[in-house]
């Protein structure tokens, strides 16, 4: 049993009376079906003795179920469980009362057997039927209202989701669809049928079908893809690509749950796009650990308004911290940030500030004046040409910023900071991924030199403040990456541009890299081995040229010949084959799936930190040779362009 909290409204309370109400009711029927007209009226004062004990008990275990709090507009098999499980601990206890009361209450077996029956029918029969009359009443206004102007659609998927996309639209009077036929990978559901929408064929047929639709006029204008049809169907960009070019437009559910936040249960779509593809990652995440990080914490985060840092502030907004900082030295992406957290998240607070990660003695301020739990460090530059171009920035930015931070997170005791890194500090070819590994190096020198410390107190390694590092490649959609970018030359009608034939890079989603990071953050912060630096799994590399070529089928183009694609040379300090460790860290699997742990190399930390001292100088006095010598000392992987 659930003890639901829920206050009891007017209707709530009408249908808890409704329930005990029904109860008395089941009694009462279940005495005259066993004794008859005479013999019912005879034993009323039994019956009365019968109700006064059971109903009270029924009411507490209705609260205790919560049968009070379902909406019946929305009735189905989860409710209908909660009434048999119910409806069973009552029966049960009339059994329990028969035997306790030692003759004096009388339950007859007939009625506890009869009882189940009649209570279950009286409960559950008037939420069903009170669905099914709300379900042919939004139907018939949802006919007359969109007969003439729905748009046909056509569904992709034969599963659950599939029903509850059919359903939505048919009860919800202001949509403008209309489900006319679906498409199934699975040919045996072929000429089957979900709430009377009939499978017309397999996914394969999608150009019969619609011709077929069409001469029927019913063509459809719209392919919906279910989540079933984006993670199970075999080939799914060739069916968005065929789909396109027969003119459909193709969405998919923004979320699978069908009832809004407003209870409306209408279903919410967005176009597909490209991210959708190379994201479909199969991985279950458990939050369990970014709740313990996150909720009831106070969490900074810097670079808040970028790609990475605002997927960060918006998952920890919903694990409920119990305040948030953003620092951003961008007006325009601090404005946007914290007006989306203070729209969706209106119960956490926000403390937004226009602050640069550079500027020292402003960053310290800010941070000693917060004192955070955890800081999650995302200011960066990131744009590897123009970062080759601005070395003294990239090193003032990446790597005094970060010095910045992780100082006075010390300074204070913050619990951890965590640094977002990437793979492009692996064997350096440019001098935005040398800043970063440069980075990465001052962090790891920090968390050695405090693990050191706190094993000389206590042994437990828990008092001195984590630095950690993530790395991994790039997240899809990102400011300044490849896909927005081909996603404009296509708009202008290409061509689509790529550097090499052979470039490939790491992809993964927004939402799952910034789930990842938290959860090895969590990870860090909990275990007693020293880990300064995971690695996302980020599955296998993909071929830009190949990328390209996906991303001009599911506009409904051909590669080559609708869409051209030009070559135009690797740029200053890129390579064709990133990496995500060398081979002075090893990885090795933690406890938690797609994350990985680098062994720490072997520094020493009062050595390394004078070093990148160094290098904070060389970029303050301009130089740029020595700054690119000072980085080669410091980081002797790296391997300047200039130099090549």
């Amino acid at each position: 049993m659930r003890f639901a909290p829920s206050p009891l409204t007017p209707k709530r309370l009408a249908a808890f009376t409704h329930d005990l109400v029904m109860t008395a009711g089941a009694i009462l029927i279940g005495y005259y079906m066993r004794f008859g007209g005479y013999a019912f009226t005879v034993r009323l004062d039994e019956v009365g003795i019968l109700l006064a004990t059971v109903l009270p008990f029924a009411a507490i275990t209705y609260w205790a179920f919560g049968l009070y709090a379902g909406i019946w507009r929305f009735a189905s098999i989860p409710d209908l469980v909660n009434i048999f499980k119910a409806v069973t601990v009552v029966t049960v206890f009339m059994v329990i009362l028969d035997f306790a009361s030692r003759g004096a209450i009388v339950v007859p077996r007939t009625i506890v057997f009869s009882n189940w029956f009649i209570l279950t029918a009286l409960l559950g029969g008037p939420r069903m039927l009170y669905r099914v009359y709300r379900d042919q009443r939004l139907l018939k206004r949802g006919n007359r209202r969109n007969s003439a102007n729905a748009i046909p659609v056509l569904i992709a998927g034969s599963g659950n989701e599939a029903e509850i996309i059919i359903r939505s639209l048919e009860t919800s009077g202001s949509e403008l669809l209309t489900p006319i036929g679906m498409i199934s990978s699975k040919q045996a559901h072929v000429g089957q049928r979900i709430r009377n929408v009939p499978i017309l064929g397999h996914s394969e047929d999608i150009e019969r079908v619609v011709q077929r639709l069409a001469q029927r006029g019913k063509a459809p204008r719209r392919l919906i893809l279910t989540n079933e049809a984006l993670t199970k169907e075999r080939d799914i960009e060739a069916l968005i690509a065929r789909a396109r070019k027969l003119g459909l437009s193709v969405e998919r559910l923004l979320r699978p749950a069908l009832e809004g936040a407003d209870g409306d249960g209408r279903i919410r779509l967005t176009p597909i796009n490209i991210e959708d593809l190379l994201g479909r990652s199969t991985r279950d995440l458990d939050y369990t650990l970014i709740r313990q990080l996150v909720n009831g914490k106070r969490i900074l985060v810097t670079g808040g308004g970028g790609t990475v840092g605002s997927e960060l502030c918006r998952q920890i907004a919903s694990m409920s911290s119990r305040r948030l900082m953003i620092v951003e030295n961008s007006e325009f992406a601090l404005y946007n940030i914290t007006k989306d957290l203070q729209r969706d998240f209106p119960g956490v607070p926000v403390d937004g500030r226009l602050c640069d990660v550079r500027d020292r003695s402003k960053i310290t301020a800010q941070i000693e004046q917060f004192k955070p739990d955890v800081i999650f460090h995302a200011a960066a530059l990131k744009h590897v040409p123009i970062v080759e171009r601005h070395i003294a920035e990239g090193i003032l930015t990446n790597t005094v910023g970060t010095m910045n931070v992780a100082d006075a997170a010390r300074k204070i005791g913050v619990k951890a900071m965590v640094m977002i890194s990437t793979d492009k500090a692996v064997q350096p070819s440019s001098v935005m991924g040398a800043t970063k590994r440069a980075a990465e190096s001052y962090c790891e020198a920090l968390d050695a030199l405090g693990y050191a410390a706190s094993n000389r107190m206590n042994g437990n390694g828990n008092h001195e403040t984590r630095f950690m590092s993530v790395r991994f490649g790039n997240v899809l959609g990102s400011s300044g990456s490849v896909v927005p970018l081909f996603k404009e030359q296509l708009e202008q009608g290409g061509p689509i541009t790529v550097t090499h034939p052979d470039m490939k890079r790491y992809f993964m989603t927004i939402k799952e890299a910034v789930s990842l990071v938290l959860m090895a953050s969590a990870l860090g912060v909990s275990s007693r081995e020293r880990i300064s630096i995971f690695v996302l799994d980020m599955g296998e590399p993909v071929k830009i040229v190949e990328l390209a070529e996906q991303m001009i089928r599911l506009a409904g183009y051909e590669p080559h010949r609708d869409i051209g694609i030009e070559f135009t040379g690797v740029r200053e300090g890129e390579k064709l084959h990133e990496e995500l460790f060398d081979a002075n860290e090893p990885l090795h699997a933690t406890k938690l799936e797609g994350i990985m742990a680098a062994v720490p190399r072997s520094i020493v930390p009062e050595s390394l930190i004078e070093e990148i001292k160094l290098l904070q100088a060389t970029a303050k006095d301009g130089d740029e040779a020595a700054m690119l010598s000072q980085l080669v000392s410091l980081i002797p992987e790296f391997t300047p362009y200039r130099l090549n």
